[in-house]
């Protein structure tokens, strides 16, 4: 399902086949650090800095890895 038109699609298409892999990667990253953001807006305030990277992995990757990785 998608709520994109075809000619939307084949220009957005269109302009990251135009991109260098450098600069998709750089979006990519950009995406990446921004939906992190997100998530650590979302935290308690007083959250300390292990209770974010935990909260961080189990959004992330899921609560099996987030255990795994932080206790």
């Amino acid at each position: 399902m998608t709520d994109t038109s075809p000619a939307s699609e084949a220009l957005l298409r269109e302009r990251y086949a135009a991109m260098s892999g450098t600069e998709r990667a750089l979006m990519a990253l950009q995406m990446f650090e921004t939906a992190q953001r997100i998530v650590l807006s979302s935290l308690p305030e007083g959250a300390d800095e292990l209770e974010r990277r935990r909260a961080l992995c189990r959004r992330f990757y899921g609560e099996n890895l987030a255990r795994r990785a932080y206790g």
